[in-house]
């Protein structure tokens, strides 16, 4: 059994312990998977047939980078991806995601799908709010509108689609690791310094244990798709009630690993095993 373990350069750099993990565990359970870097597996079309550049093709591929349509590429050609092409497009699009979950009645904070253009004429909410553009990953490219002057000097730094927010409980919230149709535990994440509560951006973290209620609306949301190997965000209203904020394809496991001895790569690698042996 032949697997690639597809990285882009620059994120490879910064995860050489997760991916030796992979190896080695991948070496354990007599898989054979290859590190590939994104950068150098070309595709299109050539002689009227989709192609990819390489004198092989895999099994499966776990993609640890954010590109859909080489997902799709890869699928196309008969190879199993995780996370599969179709959980890549709706979850890293927030708007999508937002639309998705919304129409199956998802609890959720209040909110609008916008341009840059359209934001700098209208403001669709009161102030404060929160823009976070809707590719946006690790807390990057989220800011805390507190006013007029504050949304003014951001939007320069805004290059695509976004959404807007009303806020929840700031600097809290709660990440539900999920491996196929199973929870495999859930994480608190909190800052007293950044309404954001990302760990890679100094929050703390803390094991969480989800109560029928939260466990209900996790389930649900995982009956909707395919996943692989996501993470699952949620913040709290008023109340303390979960309210959906988004899914992390690529999503990683520093967390979960420092607060417990869950060895999510060995369970990732058994779980695809097991999908492609059946």
């Amino acid at each position: 059994m032949k697997g690639w373990l597809i990285y882009t350069k620059e994120r490879a750099k910064m995860n050489e312990g997760f991916i030796q993990w992979f190896l080695t565990e991948a070496q354990l359970l007599g898989i054979q998977l290859e590190l590939k870097f994104r950068e150098e597996l070309i595709i299109g079309v050539q002689d009227n047939q989709l192609y990819i550049h390489s004198e092989s093709l895999p099994d499966f591929a776990v993609v640890r980078c954010i590109d859909p349509l080489f997902s799709r590429q890869l699928q196309l050609a008969g190879v199993a991806v995780y996370n599969s092409a179709e959980v890549a497009e709706i979850t890293n699009d927030k708007a999508r995601t937002h639309q998705l979950l919304a129409s199956h009645g998802m609890p959720m904070a209040d909110t609008i799908f916008m341009t840059r253009d359209r934001l700098a004429d209208y403001v669709p909410l009161d102030y404060p709010f929160v823009v976070k553009e809707v590719n946006g990953h690790g807390g990057k490219n989220v800011f805390k509108i507190e006013n007029e002057e504050i949304l003014h000097n951001i939007l320069p730094n805004i290059t695509g689609d976004m959404v807007i927010q009303r806020l929840a409980q700031q600097g809290k919230d709660v990440r539900v690791y999920v491996l196929g149709k199973e929870i495999i535990g859930a994480v608190l994440r909190s800052s007293t310094h950044d309404f954001r509560s990302n760990f890679t951006l100094g929050g703390k973290a803390e094991l969480y244990h989800l109560n029928s209620k939260e466990k209900a609306l996790t389930n649900k949301i995982i009956s909707m798709f395919n996943f692989g190997l996501v993470g699952i965000d949620f913040v709290f209203d008023e109340n303390g009630n979960f309210l959906f904020n988004e899914i992390e394809d690529v999503v990683g496991c520093r967390t979960l690993s420092s607060l417990t001895d869950i060895n999510i790569v060995q369970q990732y690698l058994q779980w695809i095993k097991h999908q492609i042996h059946s």
